[in-house]
């Protein structure tokens, strides 16, 4: 004789899957979202995003546009010093510890999960989320390097120079100043030279170190029969505490010999600070740090003895620097100026 057995399926033990909040169900998404899959994708991506930040910290800051590339971003990103090429620490930890927290946090959140994924197996099964991390890492990084490729690009493509359209005829101030060698100098001095004045101070570590890599620049383009026709002048910004030693030291460093490089200050700092308005150098002190912040400006002064042109350290002022300082260095004679 049968018994007829009856079946009961609990809940509990249905084979059907407990819905997922918001409709998802079993699908694709649900599964990569609450298994390793997400986990693969995380880890593969920064594993592509530390190593290129490991590219940018020590990857070559020299030749081509690659090296470009890393030292703009040393810059920017790291705090870069262009005086000694050193990088910020500190900033190098946060830009490489940010994206391992976030994986930190979801490692804790599927610990569970996060164990399994020592199989190779399971790597293996997830190989299309671990590509397409890949895949979104390195269309990230070639981003940045066409962004900065063609950026690059873009600022050598300069207006041509305006020549006498844009040249002033501006008196120096006669202010009695004395150079690193404790000599007296006067602007008045260097009447019948091409002078290339521009501020400074010892002290400073941000755009100081550009100025003088500018410098050295210029007169290394020169040929010997330009350069014996130009001299240079360094403005103390920092009159107060600049003495002639210190000024002298600094000139020697950076490889600048006088008499080519004046670094002048006045034995009044009231009457260097009056020089410096009326050659309108803008230096304000930050009274917390001590830091003077100035602008990276550049005064070229004709054989007249009059301010010719003023430039900075952008793209285009450089170039036109150049061209404006072996025009005046072409000329033989004062130019008067010009009638208003």
């Amino acid at each position: 004789m049968s018994v007829p057995v009856t079946v009961v399926f609990s809940p509990a033990s249905s084979a059907v899957p407990t819905p997922i909040p918001g409709g998802w169900g079993g699908t694709a998404p649900a599964r990569f979202l609450t298994g390793p899959g997400l986990l693969v994708f995380l880890l593969t991506a920064l594993a592509g995003y530390e190593g290129f930040l490991l590219l940018t910290i020590f990857g070559p800051t020299e030749g081509g546009w690659l090296g470009d590339f890393v030292r703009d971003f040393q810059l920017w990103c790291y705090r870069g010093d262009p005086r000694t090429g050193g990088i910020s620490w500190l900033a190098v930890s946060v830009m490489m510890g940010e994206p391992i927290f976030v994986v930190g946090v979801a490692a804790l959140l599927w610990r569970k999960v996060f164990l399994r994924l020592s199989s190779p197996a399971l790597w293996l099964t997830h190989a299309r989320a671990a590509g397409t991390a890949l895949l979104l890492t390195v269309i990230a990084a070639g981003g940045l390097l066409y962004y900065a490729r063609t950026d690059a690009v873009s600022a050598q493509i300069l207006p041509p120079f305006p020549g006498e359209r844009i040249r002033v005829h501006l008196a120096l101030p006669d202010t009695a100043l004395i150079d690193q060698q404790a000599a007296p100098f006067r602007f008045a001095d260097l009447r019948g030279r091409v002078v290339l004045v521009t501020g400074v101070y010892a002290a400073c570590t941000t755009a100081c170190p550009e100025i003088f890599i500018e410098l050295k620049k210029i007169l290394g383009e020169l040929p010997a029969t330009e350069r014996a026709d130009l001299s240079v002048v360094a403005l103390s910004l920092n009159p107060e505490y600049e003495t002639t030693d210190l000024m002298n030291a600094l000139a020697e460093g950076r490889g600048l010999t006088h008499p080519e490089f004046r670094y002048v200050n006045a034995p009044a700092p009231a009457a260097m600070h009056d020089a410096l308005t009326r050659l309108q150098f803008s230096a304000t002190r930050n009274p917390q740090t001590g830091v003077i912040d100035h602008a990276n400006l550049f005064l070229l002064v004709d054989r007249s003895n009059h301010i010719a042109y003023r430039f900075t350290l952008d793209a285009r002022h450089r170039a036109w620097l150049r061209t404006a300082l072996r025009s005046l260095l072409s000329e033989t004679h004062a130019v008067a100026p010009r009638a208003p």
